[in-house]
């Protein structure tokens, strides 16, 4: 099985998972959850259905499935082109910009064509990040423009709300950014 396949295969893997995911949880009734709501920011998120609570986290697989194959992929072109250089010498704003930067100025990768996968998974790396340090809530008002411009999230209050688009595009653009780095 070559990388390609292997990234494709898990992929594919979490594409059923989510598939799964989404039927449960639209079968869930709101006005469970909705009956236990403190406040109108909780029912708020409710009401835009009960897969508002399993999208973080969805979020969180496929960027957990980029930072898996990333430093992978940077190995396998470290060996294949005898490279002094390890990502883990490159630093970046983070981790994914590390990646990215080894990938492209030490191995030299053309990832031109990819550009709009990366700048989506950038903008993943920032949401999926709001969801694990900050409990899906922005801070300020120079945050809040920022999510605001990202397609596919919504902010409530000060609520990150995901759409089930962003999770899809996001796996999309994961696996798109990940083959061409895989084939490159």
């Amino acid at each position: 099985m070559t990388i390609t396949e292997r990234i494709e295969y898990d992929v594919q893997c979490l594409e059923v998972y989510f598939r799964k995911l989404f039927s449960m949880a639209n079968e869930a009734s709101p006005q469970e959850f909705l009956a236990v709501a403190t406040s109108e920011e909780a029912k708020c998120f409710i009401q835009h259905n009960a897969t508002a609570f399993i999208r973080p986290d969805m979020v969180c697989n496929v960027y957990s499935l980029v930072d898996f194959w990333l430093p992978q992929l940077c190995s396998f072109h470290k060996r294949k082109s005898n490279l002094v250089l390890s990502y883990k010498d490159i630093k970046g704003v983070s981790d994914l910009d590390a990646y990215h930067k080894y990938l492209t100025k030490v191995a030299a990768l053309s990832l031109q064509n990819v550009q709009p996968s990366y700048d989506h998974l950038d903008n993943l790396r920032m949401v999926r990040n709001c969801d694990i340090h900050n409990g899906g809530h922005i801070k300020d008002e120079p945050q809040r423009i920022k999510f605001e411009q990202v397609p596919g999230i919504t902010v409530s209050g000060s609520l990150v709300i995901i759409a089930d688009s962003f999770v899809w595009d996001s796996l999309n653009y994961a696996k798109v950014y990940l083959c061409a780095v895989a084939q490159a």
